[in-house]
């Protein structure tokens, strides 16, 4: 199951989405870093983990890297990753 929904994925055009998400959310935390640091980083350092997991995911599957073993393809899940990112941008940039 998880190398079916992996292979969902595994397209050129999801993977050109995944590099342009790990760019903009790169940039973000970078250009909004007070942002970033007092209103996500304050609340629970969690939270910060899993945006920084988010953007390593979109790294590894923009760059286009292919991932063989099944446990880090679902460590490694993009389709979770784009939900994380979708809403840290909305939460650094509308709230």
């Amino acid at each position: 199951m998880i190398q079916s929904l992996y292979q969902l994925t595994n397209k050129g055009s999801l993977r050109a989405l995944s590099f342009v998400l790990a760019l903009v959310l790169t940039a973000s935390i970078f250009t909004h870093k007070e942002i970033f640091a007092l209103n996500l980083g304050g609340i629970s350092p969690i939270y910060t983990l899993i945006i920084f997991w988010s953007v390593v995911t979109l790294w590894i599957h923009g760059f286009g890297l292919d991932i063989y073993r099944t446990i880090w393809k679902l460590l490694f899940m993009p389709m979770i990753a784009y939900v994380v990112a979708i809403v840290a941008l909305g939460l650094i940039y509308f709230f």
